[in-house]
C-alpha cells in the first residue's frame, strides 16, 4: 500500500508532542525518514493489529484501522476534597480529614502509630483497590487492616472535586464483619449517577499511569526493584505502548520464518550425507549437487526426482506396491453393517408384504368412498348397496384410513432402508479387488526374513499370500439371497478377508524393504527439502522486511521515548537540584535505554565534577531517597494527568537537615499548581516549612488516644500565624509604638487578606468555578484591601463602597475599625493599644472564616 509522503523537514528529528496522537507521529516519521513502502506498510500493519500484520505478510488486503481507543475520562481537573476513615488500620471511630480542593501544601503530622498513615493508605486503597505499601508484603502482614478496637463499622470514603462540577465524586469501600480485604463493597457516585467503579468514569487507566500516590515502599523500588520495573513505571506514562506491542508482534512473526530458513540451511548438509550412503545413482548425483558451494540447483534436483522408475519388466514388484496400497474396510465397520441388515430385515418382517398390499388397496377403496361421500352426501353404499354412508361412517372411515396410511408408510420406509443396506453390502463386496500377477513375470524369490515368509501354499514368491486372499474373497462373494443370511455371511466370512489382506500387505512390504536401496525414503526427504528450499527466497524477503520494520520501529521508539521523557528528566533534574543541597553528586538527564529483557533507566551522575557512571553505585541512602522523589514526583505531576493532587507518605527518610529544607522548597513549588498532601512523622519537615515561610501551607496534627480514638486538629494556618506574630510584636515594649505600629498593621492586613482568600476559595469551589478563574479573580482583587474584602463579602470586587456598611451591620464597630487600620495603617487611636488592634483583627478574621 503506498504510504502518503510529506516534504522532508530540514532537520531529521521531529519534536515529539506528548498530546499528539501516536499514529500521526508515526506517519510523520515514516515520511520524514523516506521509509520504503513495503516496510512502511508492515510497520503500520503491526501497529494496527495481528490480523493486519498476518495479511500484510501473506500479501493480502489490510484494513490498517489505526484508531487508538481512548477512555472517556472526566472532563476537568480532579482534586481531593476529603478522606473519611472508620474501623480501618489505626483509626477506630470515624474521622474525616478535610482538604482544600485546590493548589496548596497540606502537612499531616503525627508520631509513629498516631494513625496518620492510615489516611494515606485509605485514600490510595479507596481509589485503586490496593496499596503500594502492602503490595509485596506477605499474607500475615496484610491481615492487620481492620482496627482491633472498633472493627465495625469499617469503611473508607474519598471525595474528589472536579473543576466546574458542584457534586463531588464519592468513592466508598466498606467491609461487613468477617469480610476479607478483597471483599469490599464498592460504590461510586458522581453528577452522572451511580457507577460500579472509577473505570466507568474513565479513571482506571490514568490511575495506573499517573498514580498520584507516592509511598516509601514505591520509592524503595529505585534500589530494591529491578531496572525493568523502574523502566516500565516511567515508560508507561509516555504513551508509546502501541509501538511496544507492534514490535512484539513483529518479533513473534519473524521467529517462525527465521526458524524455517535456518532449518532448510541446516538440513542441506545432513541430507547430503544421507544421500551419499544410498546405493543409487540418483542419490549420488543429488548428493553432489547438495554439497556444492553456493546456491543449490533446485531445477536439477527436481529433474532427478522426476526420473521414471525402471520397473516395466518387473511385474511382481509392481504387484507388491499395489498390495501395499490395498485398503479394505475394518471388521468393526462391516460388523455394524451386518447388524443394521438384521435390524432392517426384522423391521420389514414386522410389516408383512402381503398384508401391506391388502392394506394399501383397502386405503385406496376407503379414500374413494370418502370422496364419494363428500360429493353426494349421505346415502347407501354404492358397492354393497346394503350399508349406509353417513356422518358416523365418515368419522370411522377417516380414522381407519389414517391407520392404514401410517402402516403403509412405515412398511415402505423399512423396505427402502433394507434395499439401501443391501446395495451398500453388495458394493462393499464387489469393491474388494485382488491384484493379479502377470504369469510371464519372473517370481520374486523367497524372502530372507522369517517374519516375512509367505503363507503356506503350493507356490513360492508373491503367489502364496495372494492364494489366501483370493480364497477369502471368493468365499465372501458367495452371497446368500436372504438379508438375514447375508448379515450372518458377512460376520462369518469378512474377518478372513481382512486377515488375508493384512498378510498379503505385510509380505509385500517385506519384499519392498528387501528390494529397496533406500532411494524411495531418501527421495521423499529430498522432495520435502526441495519444496522448502523453493520457498526460501520468499521467506528471506519476508524476514528482511520484518527486520527492516523492527529496526525502524525500535529506532523511532527510542527517539520518541527520550524526546517524551525529556520534560520529565528536566523536572527530575530541577527537583534534584533543590533536594541535593550540600551533596556533591550532580544528576544528568535521565534516559530510558534498551528493550525487552534489557530495558533500564540510566541516571548519569558526576561526583565533584568527575563522571562516575550511573547514580545507583555512588549515592548514600538519603541521596537515593531524594533521587526516588526526583524520579517519581514528575510522573504524578505529568501535565496529561487529570489528577491535580498528589499524596506523599513518609518522604523524609534518611535525609539530612539540608535535604529536608530542599524537600520543603520542592513541595512548595509543586503546591503552586498542585494539591500536595504529605504525611510525615518527622518534625523537621513542618519546621522547615515554617522556617522557610512557605506561603499557604496548612499543617494538621494527628494524635491517637486509647482505643484508637484519633484526633485531627490544625497546627497552624496563615491567618493564625500572621495574627500571632502581630500580637507578639504588639506586646514588645522594647520598641516604640510608632515603630511597631506599621508592622503590626501590615501583619493584621495579611491575616485579613488570607481569611478573605480562603473565604473566596471556599465559596467559589462549592459553586463549581474552575480554579484558574478563582485564582485570577483573587489576583485581580488583590490591588486593594477594599476590593479583596468586597470579593469575599459580596463575590464582587467592584462593590468596595459597600464594605464598611456590611462590616458594621454584620460584625460591629470593632470590625470596621480593624478594617480601616489595616487599610490605612495605624492611626492615633491604636498607637496606645496595638494589642487591641490585633484583637479586633482577630475578630474580623474569625468572622470571615
Amino acid at each position: 500500500m503506498p504510504i502518503p509522503r510529506q516534504p522532508s523537514p530540514t532537520t531529521p528529528a521531529l519534536p515529539a508532542r506528548r498530546t499528539e496522537p501516536l499514529v500521526e507521529l508515526i506517519f510523520e516519521r515514516l515520511a520524514a525518514d523516506d521509509v520504503p513502502d513495503h516496510t512502511a506498510e508492515l510497520v503500520l500493519a503491526a501497529l494496527s493489529g495481528q490480523d493486519d500484520l498476518t495479511a500484510a505478510l501473506d500479501g493480502g488486503t489490510t484494513s490498517l484501522d489505526l484508531a487508538v481507543p481512548t477512555d472517556e475520562a472526566l472532563a476537568g481537573r480532579i482534586w481531593l476534597s476529603s478522606v473519611t476513615v472508620a474501623g480501618f488500620r489505626g483509626v477506630g471511630p470515624e474521622r474525616t480529614l478535610q482538604l482544600d480542593p485546590g493548589p496548596g501544601l497540606t502537612l499531616v503530622v503525627g508520631r509513629n502509630g498516631s494513625g496518620k498513615s492510615s489516611f494515606a493508605e485509605a485514600v490510595e486503597l479507596a481509589l485503586t483497590g490496593d496499596s503500594a505499601r502492602w503490595a509485596e508484603r506477605n499474607s500475615v502482614w496484610r491481615t492487620g487492616w481492620r482496627n482491633l478496637h472498633s472493627p465495625d463499622p469499617c469503611w473508607i470514603v474519598a471525595q474528589l472535586h472536579v473543576d466546574g462540577v458542584v457534586k463531588p465524586v464519592t468513592v466508598t469501600r466498606s467491609w461487613p464483619l468477617g469480610a476479607t480485604l478483597a471483599d469490599a463493597e464498592v460504590t461510586v457516585t458522581s453528577a452522572h449517577g451511580r457507577h460500579a467503579s472509577l473505570a466507568e468514569l474513565g479513571l482506571a487507566r490514568p490511575l495506573e499511569l499517573y498514580r498520584p500516590f507516592l509511598t516509601a515502599a514505591e520509592l524503595g523500588r529505585l534500589t530494591a526493584g529491578t531496572q525493568s520495573q523502574l523502566f516500565d513505571a516511567i515508560s508507561a506514562i509516555l504513551g508509546l505502548e502501541a509501538i511496544t506491542d507492534a514490535d512484539q508482534r513483529l518479533m513473534a512473526a519473524a521467529r517462525p520464518v527465521d526458524a524455517a530458513i535456518k532449518g532448510v540451511r541446516a538440513r542441506r548438509a545432513a541430507l547430503a550425507e544421507e544421500l551419499t550412503g544410498v546405493a543409487d545413482d540418483r542419490a549420488r548425483r543429488a548428493a553432489v549437487l547438495l554439497k556444492g558451494r553456493g546456491t543449490v540447483d533446485l531445477a536439477a534436483l527436481g529433474a532427478i526426482l522426476d526420473e521414471p522408475e525402471e520397473v516395466a519388466a518387473d511385474g511382481p514388484l509392481l504387484l507388491c506396491r499395489r498390495l501395499v496400497e490395498l485398503r479394505v474396510p475394518a471388521v468393526a465397520e462391516v460388523a455394524r453393517l451386518a447388524e443394521q441388515l438384521r435390524e432392517a430385515s426384522a423391521e420389514v418382517q414386522r410389516h408383512d408384504g402381503g398384508r401391506n398390499l391388502a392394506a394399501l388397496r383397502s386405503a385406496e377403496l376407503l379414500s374413494l368412498a370418502i370422496e364419494h361421500h363428500e360429493d353426494v352426501g349421505d346415502g347407501p353404499c354404492p358397492v354393497c348397496a346394503t350399508g349406509s354412508l353417513d356422518g358416523d361412517w365418515r368419522s370411522a372411515a377417516g380414522a381407519s384410513l389414517a391407520q392404514l396410511r401410517d402402516r403403509s408408510l412405515a412398511a415402505r420406509s423399512a423396505a427402502a432402508r433394507l434395499t439401501a443396506l443391501l446395495r451398500q453390502a453388495h458394493h462393499l463386496i464387489d469393491d474388494i479387488a485382488v491384484p493379479e500377477v502377470d504369469p510371464t513375470d519372473s517370481p520374486l524369490g523367497e524372502p530372507r526374513d522369517v517374519a516375512e515368509a509367505p503363507l503356506d501354499g503350493p507356490r513360492s514368491g508373491v503367489e502364496a499370500p495372494l492364494d489366501g486372499l483370493r480364497t477369502a474373497v471368493a468365499a465372501l462373494r458367495r452371497v446368500p439371497a436372504e438379508p438375514a443370511e447375508l448379515a450372518a455371511h458377512l460376520d462369518a466370512r469378512y474377518p478372513a478377508v481382512v486377515a488375508a489382506a493384512g498378510a498379503a500387505r505385510a509380505y509385500a512390504e517385506g519384499v519392498l524393504r528387501q528390494r529397496d536401496t533406500g532411494w524411495r525414503r531418501a527421495a521423499a526427504e529430498l522432495r520435502g527439502w526441495v519444496d522448502a528450499a523453493t520457498r526460501l527466497p520468499e521467506r528471506e524477503a519476508t524476514l528482511a522486511r520484518v527486520k527492516a520494520a523492527r529496526a525502524w520501529l525500535k529506532s523511532t521508539a527510542a527517539r520518541l521515548r527520550n524526546e517524551r521523557v525529556a520534560p520529565f528528566a528536566e523536572h527530575s533534574q530541577r527537583i534534584w537540584a533543590q533536594l541535593r543541597q550540600e551533596s556533591n553528586v550532580e544528576l544528568g538527564a535521565m534516559t530510558l535505554e534498551g528493550t525487552n529483557t534489557r530495558r533500564r533507566v540510566a541516571f548519569p551522575v558526576s561526583v565533584d565534577g568527575a563522571d562516575n557512571g550511573t547514580a545507583l553505585g555512588v549515592m548514600s541512602q538519603g541521596e537515593m531517597h531524594a533521587l526516588g522523589l526526583a524520579t517519581f514526583l514528575p510522573r504524578g505531576c505529568a501535565p496529561e494527568s487529570p489528577f491535580r493532587f498528589i499524596v506523599v507518605d513518609d518522604p523524609v527518610q534518611s535525609m539530612d537537615p539540608a535535604k529536608v529544607d530542599g524537600l520543603a522548597r520542592v513541595l512548595a513549588a509543586l503546591a503552586e499548581q498542585r494539591q500536595v498532601v504529605v504525611f510525615t512523622h518527622d518534625t523537621r519537615l513542618p519546621d522547615a516549612v515554617r522556617r522557610l515561610e512557605v506561603g499557604g501551607a496548612r499543617i494538621v496534627e494527628v494524635t491517637r488516644a486509647e482505643r484508637s480514638v484519633v484526633t485531627l486538629r490544625p497546627a497552624s494556618d496563615p491567618v493564625t500565624r500572621y495574627l500571632d506574630d502581630a500580637y507578639a510584636l504588639a506586646r514588645n515594649e522594647e520598641l516604640a509604638a510608632e515603630v511597631r505600629g506599621p508592622v503590626v498593621a501590615e501583619l493584621c492586613r495579611s491575616a485579613v487578606e488570607a481569611a478573605c482568600h480562603r473565604m473566596v476559595w471556599r465559596q467559589r469551589v462549592a459553586r463549581g468555578v474552575p480554579h484558574d478563574d478563582i485564582e485570577a479573580a483573587i489576583v485581580d482583587a488583590s490591588r486593594r484591601l477594599t476590593t479583596t474584602l468586597a470579593l469575599a463579602l459580596f463575590d464582587d470586587a467592584e462593590r468596595g463602597g459597600d464594605v464598611i456598611g456590611c462590616l458594621s451591620r454584620r460584625y460591629g464597630a470593632r470590625a470596621v475599625a480593624a478594617y480601616k487600620a489595616c487599610r490605612e495603617g495605624v492611626h492615633g487611636s491604636y498607637l496606645a493599644d496595638l494589642p487591641g488592634l490585633v484583637a479586633d483583627a482577630r475578630l474580623l478574621t474569625e468572622a470571615l472564616r
